[in-house]
């Protein structure tokens, strides 16, 4: 088994000579395998190895006498130790994740901080032939999207360094066999032969079959996945470049896309635009990515219809919302929206969800300054109190320079303001619920004003980053939310 192993690492240029790695240790067979090809190989290669061994506490006593035995083995060795034990359900239920996935996160932060720790640049894990060919199959069956129907990769980054896979070259019975003829009585985990979990019944029903017909389809399995991995990071690498000419903005919470200049795209690029999106923000969140093709193919349909807005969900709370010629992905937070209707304070500030009105009296006004953002009246036109309150059905305002009234929904359209921010868009009314400005968006025909008047009402909008990033989404060329200085017009 060495040998074959030696010849994969050199292939994949896996270990350079003085290298300090940290090695996943579990106790099983696979992982002391490994520990103990690396051991064999350390003054050949100027190796330091360091031992990790995480107790997940997810099988009581046996998980924790896995722990000893890895912690005992390494001392009768004089390997440098690190062990943790990890709270997994804890975790999972504070972070609403699945099991399997929080113990992913606490044992990866685990071997990340003990690679920092002795400086290390490289993480060993036990992966071997026969766990690629279940991964693959299993991702095939899911419909697995791009490079992770590659199945297990050789090397990517992680941490300060790379995680390492040298055992993929080699099979199961390889491993086992390797273990008997070193002496290692390597642990057992019960749950490997429950049929409860989706693996062990690719690894029992499937794996069997394919065995039959072909003794070392382990190897084969590899060299394709070698092979997608190779072509996934060509085509990544294209549909990053792509994705940097339909990108409008990009947050840690959202991406949004010019949609025309997406669906223009070679439809094999647009894939992968969109999965290059969706893994950023699962990742933003430390989930492992819940989209599958059929997601990917589905949102493209949707996409391409003539459709001013709507909405698509992904699994796991990711949405993407469509606003004219943009698409926003984003997380839905779950909270709903809540109207308000409070008074202006004036003079002074006022604060509502979408950002701060600031009243004035004066006798004079910057008439360059004045736009969209500014409201300017005689102070004796307004029928005070005055109040900020989201928007009511049947909403109707008089706009400046213009008979008769306009319906406030038809104004939002006309001014291609996103769906999802309309409920929350501030309207100022005076005490008869008249309708005076509408922020951003249009003045009402209070928005007269004379020259010879002594005192000016002026209020200004000074939205929160986050709205007027979402507001101007639905702006479209040269018509921004934020131009002009005629505050008669708006």
């Amino acid at each position: 088994m060495e040998a074959l192993v030696d010849r994969f690492v050199e292939k994949h240029r896996l270990i350079p000579k003085g290298a300090t790695i940290v090695v996943g240790v579990s106790g099983g067979p696979d992982s002391m395998a490994l520990l103990n090809y690396l051991l064999n190989r350390a003054d050949q290669w100027d190796l330091s190895i360091i031992a990790a061994s995480v107790d997940h506490q997810l099988r009581g006593e046996a998980s924790r006498a896995d722990w000893e035995y890895v912690a005992g083995y390494c001392k009768s060795r004089g390997i440098p130790f690190e062990g943790k034990r990890v709270d997994v359900r804890a975790y999972q239920k504070a972070h609403r994740v699945s099991e399997e996935v929080a113990a992913r996160h606490l044992r990866y932060d685990f071997f990340q901080a003990v690679m920092e720790k002795h400086g290390a640049h490289l993480l060993a894990l036990g992966h071997h032939g026969d766990d690629q060919i279940e991964t693959m199959l299993m991702r095939q069956v899911r419909g697995s999207f791009g490079i992770a129907k590659a199945g297990i990769l050789v090397k990517r980054r992680f941490g300060p360094g790379h995680i390492i896979r040298p055992l993929l070259s080699v099979s199961k019975a390889d491993i086992e066999s390797y273990c008997r003829k070193c002496g290692i009585e390597p642990r057992r985990d019960e749950t490997n032969d429950s049929g409860t979990y989706t693996r062990n019944r690719f690894r029992k029903v499937v794996l069997p079959f394919l065995k039959r017909e072909n003794p070392l389809v382990h190897m084969h399995f590899q060299q394709d996945s070698e092979r997608m991995a190779d072509d996934f990071r060509f085509l990544d690498a294209l549909a990053e470049k792509e994705l940097s000419e339909i990108l409008k903005e990009k947050t840690d919470n959202s991406v949004t896309v010019f949609i025309d200049r997406l669906l223009r795209t070679a439809v094999p690029l647009q894939r992968r635009v969109i999965h290059l999106i969706l893994n950023y923000l699962y990742s933003t969140k430390r989930m492992v990515p819940a989209h599958q093709m059929i997601h990917i193919e589905s949102l493209l349909e949707w996409l391409a219809r003539e459709k001013a807005s709507g909405e698509w969900h992904f699994p796991a709370g990711l949405r993407a919302e469509r606003s004219y010629n943009y698409c926003t992905f984003y997380f839905w937070s779950g909270e709903a929206v809540e109207p308000y209707d409070v008074p202006l304070t004036v003079p002074g500030p006022t604060e509502l969800p979408t950002g701060t009105i600031w009243a004035e009296w004066s006798h004079t006004y910057d008439k360059e300054a004045v736009g969209k953002e500014f409201f300017v009246c005689d102070m004796d036109k307004v029928r005070f109190p005055i109040r900020a309150r989201t928007r009511r059905p049947g909403d109707r305002m008089r706009p400046a320079g213009v008979s008769g009234t306009k319906k406030l929904k038809s104004l939002f359209i006309d001014h291609k303001i996103p769906q999802k921010v309309r409920d929350v868009w501030p309207v100022i009314v005076d005490a008869e619920g008249d309708i005076m400005w509408v922020p951003l968006v249009r003045h009402g025909d209070y928005a007269r004003y004379e020259n010879e008047t002594s005192v000016y009402l002026i209020l200004k909008f000074e939205p929160t980053a986050d709205f007027r990033r979402i507001c101007n989404e639905g702006r479209s060329a040269g018509n921004t939310l934020y131009g002009g200085n005629d505050s008669r017009e708006g």
